[in-house]
């Protein structure tokens, strides 16, 4: 019964974050509440008993992915995003039915990789090696190569990131002389 509340603790937490990530219009406060919801999510892997995904959950993203936003809410000029001049009304509108196929490919994914694994398959081979041996040895061998396209792409984007706050802080500078 404790396991349950709090899960549904960390789940109500986890929710009311993730509200507050869509509906809050301050940059900071949609990174405190992204923190929020991290950690919320965090706390259900612990919960569940996947610690490894649970401190994986705090020392990446909690950690490591909220400094970077961090770092992009400090270098993009958030002037011209509060004036409204920079919303994309079309493009939102045009992303929007991509999105929702890619809501339906993780459900299909979801949904079948639930049925292809057999009863209890998994739970046998953490009883057998530990929850940390059996996360390294499937991701370091048979998704050795996906790991390693998401560093760069996540390398990719945080560049691209910096170089977009950079020439938009330069044209708001050129701009004013």
């Amino acid at each position: 019964m404790g396991k349950l509340a709090v899960f549904i603790f960390f789940s109500v937490l986890a929710i009311a974050s993730g509200i507050g990530i869509v509906t809050l219009r301050n940059p900071v406060y949609v990174v405190v509440a992204l923190l929020s919801s991290l950690i919320a999510v965090a706390g259900i892997f612990f919960t569940a008993g996947a610690e490894l995904v649970g401190a994986l959950q705090l020392l990446i993203y909690a950690v490591a992915i909220a400094v970077f936003y961090i770092i992009v809410i400090s270098a993009v000029p958030w002037q011209k995003a509060k004036t409204g001049e920079s919303h994309y009304r079309f493009e939102g509108l045009i992303s929007l039915p991509i999105v929702l196929l890619l809501y339906l490919e993780m459900i299909v994914v979801f949904l079948l990789g639930v049925k292809a694994s057999p009863e209890g398959e998994i739970a046998k081979f953490i009883e057998k090696l530990g929850n940390a041996e059996v996360i390294g040895a499937i991701l370091f061998s048979k998704y050795f190569l996906a790991f390693e396209v998401v560093s760069l792409v996540l390398l990719i984007g945080m560049i691209g990131a910096v170089l977009i706050g950079r020439k938009e802080k330069q044209t708001y500078e050129d701009d004013t002389a």
